[in-house]
């Protein structure tokens, strides 16, 4: 796993649960998972848009990527704290559908992103998906990621935390579903505790189909990803 050091990060101020920077609060107010202090990091691309009765959480289990990352999760919940969030903290509509966010809107909203960092200091943060890697190593000045088709995924270090691009949730659900239990054991080799592979491979792959497959029903064909969140949360 090869890992490279960048400058410490950048202070930033306080974050704004308010926030109006980029002009999306106008479709839906931003999307924060609980404060706490952190282990691990997944970070989405952006929020999506919630129903009144629906709760409102970055990467939520009631969506596919969501359930997914909680079934990665869900071995070491006693072990590791988990945060959740989106560069983008709104939901960018055009109509009525999620459409991606622009370069700008992305920089309006990453000093947010960057107190998260600095304020629940974890020590692992996933990087979800080309676009959101792509444009924190640019944050960062780091050269762009290239993702491993054997899951071996890279690393970068930054003052005390690793980032590390992988694969999106949704990719991996709608075009590589066979390897759901390499993907998950790639991921969880970075996890900063010592992992088991007790689980077999097919029990694994089982039980992260089962968890996700109430989310999964609308995901037919590659044009559904951008309505399950493809580089959103």
């Amino acid at each position: 796993m090869a890992s490279t050091s960048s400058p410490v990060l950048p202070r930033t101020p306080k974050i704004c649960s308010n926030c109006k920077a980029c002009g999306l609060h106008i479709f839906q107010a931003p999307v924060f998972d609980q404060l706490k202090l952190s282990t691990i990091f997944w970070v989405g691309l952006s929020a999506v848009k919630f129903d009144a009765h629906e709760e409102k959480l970055p990467l939520s289990p009631s969506t596919a990527s969501g359930a997914l990352v909680h079934s990665i999760e869900a071995p070491y919940l006693d072990k590791l704290s988990f945060y959740k969030t989106n560069l983008v903290k709104c939901a960018p509509m055009q109509g009525n559908k999620l459409r991606y966010p622009l370069k700008h809107e992305m920089a309006k909203c990453f000093p947010n992103f960057q107190w998260e960092l600095e304020t629940l200091q974890p020590k692992t943060v996933f990087l979800l998906g080309n676009q959101v890697a792509s444009f924190v190593l640019q944050q960062f000045n780091h050269s762009k990621s290239v993702f491993s088709d054997g899951f071996n995924y890279s690393s970068f270090d930054m003052d005390g935390i690793r980032f590390i691009p992988i694969h999106h949730p949704s990719y991996m659900l709608v075009y590589r579903r066979k390897l759901l239990a390499e993907y998950m054991e790639g991921v969880r080799a970075h996890f900063p505790v010592k992992t088991s592979s007790a689980v077999g491979k097919k029990e694994r792959t089982s039980l992260v189909l089962s968890s996700c497959r109430p989310s999964l029903e609308n995901i037919k064909t590659p044009s559904a990803l951008r309505s399950v969140g493809n580089c959103a949360g």
